[in-house]
């Protein structure tokens, strides 16, 4: 097998164990003080990071968001988000993942919650699921995921203003990859490298959009620019 078949399925069981240790761990949301994004850390993160971490550090230094950079004396960087929707995994509200990015090489983005998983690497982009056959809609492809839409509500009332449905479901990482299949994505907040690695290795077939603090993607252009052109009114 080659480097990023062999990184890919060593990225998804990964993924299968942080599950497991949703299910059997004690004390996962117990706070752990802040990791090295900004972010409050909890149990989970630190177990996740712990998993991927032993599982992946031969294939690269890593970068985390809890633990910031570990060198292990490779070429390459892996930059992971151990738990992307912490808030969410918290709350048991579904929509939460694991988000792993192998420089210029692979990308793995999991949503822990319901095993739909998003890989791109040498042999191309796939959407699959860990347990079952994917579901993947494909009639309307027209309402926006909105994240950090609660801290932007003048864009919120632009969206109103030009009947465009959204919703803002809680983890970027999985936002930027499902929304291969929606009209677009939008984030508005602090920029994180350990939030859209992967996603944007994935989805580089989309278009994007960048800023300072703003994200736009989208799978068409002509979308791309309606959505920016609402949003700079």
């Amino acid at each position: 097998m080659s480097l990023s078949s062999n990184f890919v399925d060593a990225s998804l069981c990964c993924a299968l164990k942080i599950i497991r240790a949703l299910h059997e761990e004690l004390n996962l949301f117990e706070e752990k003080g802040i990791g090295y994004g900004g972010d409050r850390s909890l149990n989970i993160d630190l177990i996740a990071e712990k998993i991927l971490i032993k599982k992946l550090s031969e294939f690269g230094n890593i970068y985390s968001e809890e633990a910031g950079f570990i060198d292990n004396g490779k070429d390459k960087k892996i930059v992971i988000d151990p738990i992307d929707g912490s808030y969410n995994v918290s709350n048991s509200i579904p929509y939460f993942g694991t988000s792993i990015y192998f420089e210029d090489t692979a990308a793995v983005v999991v949503n822990l919650s319901n095993g739909d998983y998003f890989v791109r690497d040498e042999n191309g982009k796939r959407f699959d699921n860990l347990f079952r056959k994917p579901f993947n809609a494909t009639f309307r492809h027209d309402v926006i995921l909105f994240e950090k839409a609660y801290q932007n509500p003048d864009i919120v009332q632009k969206l109103h203003n030009h009947g465009l449905k959204f919703r803002a479901p809680g983890a970027l990482s999985l936002s930027l990859c499902y929304g291969e299949a929606s009209k677009a994505v939008i984030y508005k907040g602090d920029i994180r490298e350990f939030d859209i690695a992967a996603a944007k290795f994935y989805n580089s077939d989309c278009f994007w959009h960048f800023e300072d603090n703003l994200i736009v993607m989208s799978p068409k252009y002509e979308d791309l620019e309606e959505v920016l052109s609402i949003i700079k009114e």
